[in-house]
């Protein structure tokens, strides 16, 4: 089967003025022809099954629905992982996928934390060339559940990246995510939080490294619709060479949702004159008793911080390289698996200039 799509994905909830072009992103000829084969590792207490379907078809994700539209076409099963209501999972669930030359590959999953338990999911993304696949994601954190979802993106420089997420939480329930994107060259990715919950909660840590021609497009939501609902959104990235980087993040209070707090705050390091950063921190609010917050720190390394470090016999290419680095091992100290952080440290030791 070769199918191929000219597919929207990324939408403002809000749409800004059309002339900036950022309220969406276009990507034509979309082509998905396999289901990816996955590597599963699954512990004790959580239980696997495939269907024909996800179980949450109408969960929105952060995508858009021509990602939806792109799984139908393809017919693919979904591959569906559940932990036992009131069991902490000891170990990660770890699912990793490696992409061959030249694939069009897809890949959809559910995950869902059943009421008042804990549950880790660990996603590897790897190629070694060319290709391009898309992986949709829909989730649950049950009452009083923890849900854990880690992605990392080791990819190569030539491969195009569809990442879609989308998911809810019941009252008391977390989700946590943490994403390093590494590697990729076209990588187009989001993850949508539905808050619907009481004293729900959503964490997003997210951090890029974008290099060479590459195309980073982002949009993170957190779609707040119950009391004491929580979300923050923290993205780290650095951009060089003639890279290309936008990022949509959204926090939107809904009638209905007082005493909530949203919080979202991006770090970009510059490191050359050719990329291009696009930032669009966004707060929407139909509540009065709610508190928002957004910033972004955007720019090159201070003068002063440049000049100390050189005295200590480093030069400037060192200096960002340096500075780079720490902004990725600050994200992946998140990652409570030893494990998964020595493989991100050979990553990027291999990978390093």
């Amino acid at each position: 089967m070769n199918n191929a799509l000219n597919m929207t994905v990324n939408t403002l909830p809000a749409l800004t003025w059309n002339w900036l072009r950022m309220n969406s992103t276009r990507i034509e000829d979309v082509t998905a022809d396999s289901r990816a084969r996955a590597a599963a590792d699954v512990p004790a207490g959580i239980d696997e099954e495939t269907t024909e379907s996800t179980r949450y078809a109408g969960q929105k994700t952060a995508m858009g629905s021509d990602v939806d539209r792109l799984i139908a076409l393809s017919g693919i099963c979904t591959s569906s992982y559940s932990s036992q209501a009131g069991r902490k999972s000891e170990a990660p669930l770890r699912i990793d996928l490696s992409y061959e030359k030249d694939c069009h590959d897809l890949s959809s999953f559910d995950i869902t934390a059943a009421d008042d338990s804990e549950m880790t999911v660990i996603m590897k993304f790897k190629s070694e060339e060319n290709g391009s696949a898309a992986v949709q994601t829909r989730y649950h954190a049950g009452r009083n559940a923890l849900l854990k979802i880690i992605q990392v993106q080791m990819l190569d420089d030539d491969f195009t990246f569809l990442n879609d997420i989308g998911g809810s939480c019941d009252e008391n329930g977390r989700i946590e995510l943490i994403q390093l994107i590494l590697g990729g060259g076209k990588t187009y990715t989001g993850a949508r939080a539905d808050l619907s919950g009481d004293s729900s909660f959503f964490k997003a840590d997210i951090g890029y490294v974008v290099g060479g021609s590459g195309r980073l497009d982002m949009n993170y939501i957190s779609d707040q619709t119950a009391r004491k609902t929580e979300s923050l959104i923290n993205a780290s990235g650095v951009l060089r060479d003639q890279a290309f980087k936008l990022f949509r993040g959204t926090i939107d209070f809904h009638k209905g949702c007082a005493a909530s707090v949203g919080n979202e705050k991006e770090d970009v390091l510059l490191i050359d004159d050719g990329v291009v950063n696009q930032t669009v921190p966004l707060i929407l609010c139909d509540e009065e008793d709610v508190v928002g917050n957004h910033g972004a720190t955007i720019g090159q390394l201070d003068e002063d911080l440049l000049f100390y470090l050189r005295s200590r016999g480093l030069n400037e290419e060192e200096v960002y390289e340096m500075m780079a680095r720490a902004r990725m091992d600050a994200v992946s100290a998140l990652i409570p698996d030893e494990k998964t952080r020595d493989e991100i440290r050979s990553y990027q030791n291999r990978h390093s200039n």
